[in-house]
């Protein structure tokens, strides 16, 4: 028993490495994506694909990646078929409302952001189905702890983007064309066989009897979190930017939020380490954590406001262009953001594992309500008013779910039995 538990212990630790590093190729993958595109269309023609990518982060990260940390979770709690078969058709539901979501939105803005190319509308199509199999199968990947293979389909997808945004840009495509390699590069997922040895109901740990309404509460909390971290380039048009103020805000926030969005993938590995504190035999671990999230959080808000101030500048003119520089009280309020948004990411995890969602709801729709009183309220230039709201935003969920919630969301890992593994 010992033996099999540190070869599972060595496979895990090996399997981390795999995701850091994918990780890590990752967001220099989607940094020469991006970079090649604004280089190659400029910053006007570039603004279609600034804002489909908006959309897609929104719709991956609002009701894709939820559907796939519920799959993950339940995999770690249960694997008995009904159980299982019952979140594969709330994962199918949340992916069919993706698909509407973003068909109607291309659709009514179709003349405003996407120059009134019907091409968009197939594309964000295709995005959200390739995303779908995508997220599915590296939930699969996940909830059976094959963390190696997860860390393949992320270099996998990573491969895709970069080569294809080089192949468009030598052929001298357009933003549909940048768009097509968006909607392909998901689909390298598949090339691990995510689904060809899922484990049955002989594996299966129990019943998870808070898997009933949890996506509901977790994709309603994940939406309005999104909208603080993503949301801002839409927010900037909305609020009188131009088209390039949108171009300028999302290549910066897009280098702003390299480490932040980067980390969803580390979420894969920690999820199930956090499920099995909440389902053993010491839950109350499990919340000192979110303390010490958001001590680390609060810490790093300071750190990253300074480097980004000195930095980011610089580093957006050598990538993108001087025509894409941002002012600089955008960058510090965004680097801040950004270190507060890293621990209200990992403390949300904590809530995820317990499934404790209405009080992850409430959490992050204080927040929602935070930042948008900044967008309505502040009066500053647009880039900087959306910059501070998402400043605000992640503080206020940071408090909330690493200082404020824990003593009464505490309470529900109490009143559920520890498993008997």
């Amino acid at each position: 028993m010992q033996d099999s538990t540190a070869a599972a212990q060595r496979r895990d630790r090996q399997g981390t490495g795999f995701i850091v590093g994918a990780t890590a190729f990752m967001a220099l993958a989607v940094l020469a994506f991006q970079a090649i595109a604004s280089r190659s269309l400029g910053p006007d023609a570039f603004a279609p694909v600034a804002l489909l990518w908006t959309l897609m982060f929104l719709l991956h990260t609002i009701l894709l990646l939820p559907a796939e940390q519920h799959l993950t979770r339940a995999l770690v709690v249960t694997r008995t078929p009904s159980q299982i078969a019952k979140i594969r058709r709330d994962m199918v539901r949340a992916f069919l409302v993706a698909l509407v979501i973003g068909a109607v939105f291309v659709v009514s803005t179709l003349d405003r952001f996407f120059e009134g190319s019907p091409a968009f509308v197939l594309l964000i199509i295709l995005i959200v189905l390739s995303r779908s199999l995508m997220v599915a199968g590296r939930g699969v990947l996940a909830g059976h702890r094959r963390f190696r293979a997860y860390g393949v389909s992320i270099a996998l997808e990573s491969t895709v983007f970069m080569a294809g945004a080089l192949l468009v840009a030598l052929l001298g495509g357009d933003a549909a064309a940048f768009g097509a390699v968006m909607a392909a590069a998901p689909l390298a997922t598949l090339l691990t066989r995510p689904f060809s040895a899922i484990e049955e109901a002989g594996e299966h740990h129990g019943v998870d009897a808070q898997a009933g309404s949890f996506l509901a509460w977790l994709v309603t909390a994940t939406a309005a979190s999104q909208l603080i971290i993503a949301g801002g380039p839409i927010a900037v048009g909305f609020v009188g930017g131009d088209a390039a103020a949108v171009s300028v805000f999302f290549t910066s926030f897009a280098l702003l939020r390299g480490p932040l969005t980067s980390a969803y993938n580390l979420v894969a590995r920690v999820l199930p380490d956090f499920t099995e504190l909440a389902h053993g035999r010491e839950p109350q671990e499990l919340w000192r954590w979110a303390h010490r999230i958001a001590a680390g959080g609060l810490a790093l808000a300071v750190v990253s406001a300074l480097g980004a101030g000195v930095v980011m500048r610089p580093v957006v003119e050598a990538i993108y262009g001087a025509e894409f520089s941002p002012p600089l009280l955008m960058v510090v309020l965004g680097g801040a953001g950004v270190g507060l948004g890293l621990g209200a990411l990992f403390a949300t995890q904590v809530y995820t594992a317990a499934a404790a969602g209405a009080h992850l709801t409430i959490g992050w729709i204080a927040a929602l309500v935070a930042a948008i009183g900044i967008v309505i309220f502040v009066d500053m230039e647009p880039v900087n008013r959306v910059a501070l709201a998402f400043l605000v935003g992640e503080g206020c969920g940071l408090v909330m779910l690493g200082i404020v919630l824990p003593r009464w969301a505490r309470r529900l890992t109490v009143t559920h039995k520890p498993r008997d593994d």
